[in-house]
């Protein structure tokens, strides 16, 4: 595995390497800036970016962000598909949130543990 990748040929070689990084509990914790080099990598026009986010209450989300030039939310949650396939097992409309900012991030997220972290 890469230390920092920044390009992958894929949306599933991509996910492999960022959700095993952003899944990682020695990186955990609360959310600053949310795209950084350790978690954003580039499948040919599309940048995409996972993390993992802890809220005040200790509630923890994964939430996987994809910006590119003309990318739909339909597009992709297809994209999503590929990216957490080795990890996930994807039920589309079942389980995501998403929402696009003011930047055209198109950002998935859910529940990643079903209790809150204790301190």
């Amino acid at each position: 595995m890469r230390t920092h990748p920044t390009e992958a040929t894929s949306m599933d070689e991509a996910g492999g390497e960022l959700l095993e990084r952003a899944l990682d509990p020695r990186g955990w914790a609360l959310p600053t800036r949310r795209v950084n080099t350790q978690n954003l990598c580039t499948v040919g026009s599309v940048q995409v970016c996972a993390s993992l986010d802890i809220t005040p209450t200790l509630d923890t989300f994964i939430r996987v962000s994809f910006r590119g030039p003309g990318l739909s939310p339909m597009q992709a949650a297809e994209l999503l598909e590929q990216f957490v396939s080795r990890r996930f097992a994807f039920v589309p409309n079942a389980e995501w949130f998403v929402e696009v900012d003011a930047r055209k991030w198109i950002h998935f997220s859910r529940k990643y543990t079903e209790h809150r972290l204790e301190a």
